[in-house]
Formats: C-alpha cells, sequence, structure tokens
C-alpha cells in the first residue's frame, strides 16, 4: 500500500502522520518512521471514527486499489482524501471537492498534492455526501429498481 512513500514524504515535509492498523511491514516502517510519524497498531471502530474525524486528510497511495472503501469510510466522517490517481480512487474521490490526486508514486508528486490539499477548503458536507452515493441503502434501492425495470413477469 505503499506506507513508505506515504512515510518519507510525511518525513521530509515534517508533518503529523498516523498510521493505524498493524502487518507485516511494521517493524520496517517504524524503523524508517521520524518523530512526527505515530502507530497506533489496531484500533476500535470508535477510535477509527475519532481518527476520521479529526483529521486534515486521508492519504492513500495504493496504485492498484480495485475500489477503495477506505477513501469512501473517510470521506463518510467528512474527511478529504489525498489519492493516487489511478484504480477505483478515480470512482470515489471528486478532484477538488472532496480531495485530490498525485500522479507518480513518489515524494515530490505526494508532497504538491498535500500542499495543495492545503490550499483549498474542501467542505466535510460535500464529503459525506459523495460517500452516500456509495451506500449500502442507496446500492439496494437502485439494484430492485434495476431488477424490477428488466423483469420479465412484472411483480
Amino acid at each position: 500500500k505503499n506506507f513508505d512513500l506515504i512515510i518519507e514524504t510525511f518525513n521530509k515535509l515534517g508533518l503529523q502522520l498516523k498510521i493505524y492498523g498493524s502487518g507485516p511491514l511494521e517493524f520496517y516502517l517504524k524503523s524508517v518512521a521520524k518523530n512526527n510519524v505515530e502507530f497506533l497498531g489496531k484500533v476500535t471502530d470508535d477510535e477509527m471514527a475519532a481518527l476520521y474525524t479529526g483529521a486534515k486528510a486521508f492519504i492513500l497511495a495504493q496504485k492498484d486499489e480495485d475500489f477503495g472503501m477506505t477513501a469512501v469510510e473517510a470521506m463518510s466522517y467528512g474527511t478529504p482524501i489525498v489519492a493516487y490517481k489511478g484504480g477505483g480512487y478515480l470512482e470515489s474521490v471528486v478532484e477538488g471537492k472532496t480531495g485530490v490526486f498525485f500522479d507518480e508514486l513518489n515524494p515530490e508528486s505526494l508532497s504538491k498534492a498535500i500542499q495543495g490539499l492545503s490550499r483549498l477548503s474542501i467542505k466535510p458536507f460535500d464529503c459525506i455526501t459523495q460517500a452516500k452515493k456509495f451506500s449500502k441503502a442507496r446500492f439496494v434501492k437502485e439494484m430492485l429498481h434495476f431488477v424490477s425495470s428488466h423483469a420479465q413477469i412484472k411483480v
């Protein structure tokens, strides 16, 4: 998921970064992180909600993300996104309205996107509204409509 890229970028910028979760690269990532990077380990749903709510942005640098549910999850709390311009992020993040993209997987490109986001005034309401487009309730409603409108036998 390119956490090493994110950490390297935040090390250079000197900005605070919080990382939740754990995995096989955790020891290595901790070894390259400076004091501005905090590893939180596993968090509860309530703790994650508080992190999203208080965040200036949620950073995503995975190159081949199919959909990017974490982007939608973060936006549902009003948190803007900084994401690699590819994969499913292109479906869920609206450039300049709910977040910004970076084109290359390097610290310079990510830094430029982070700085670009800081010059925007993204509204939490817009992020929440965008996230609702991917809600379970909307999916069920539209699927039922699709099936009923294409069914051979009307019920």
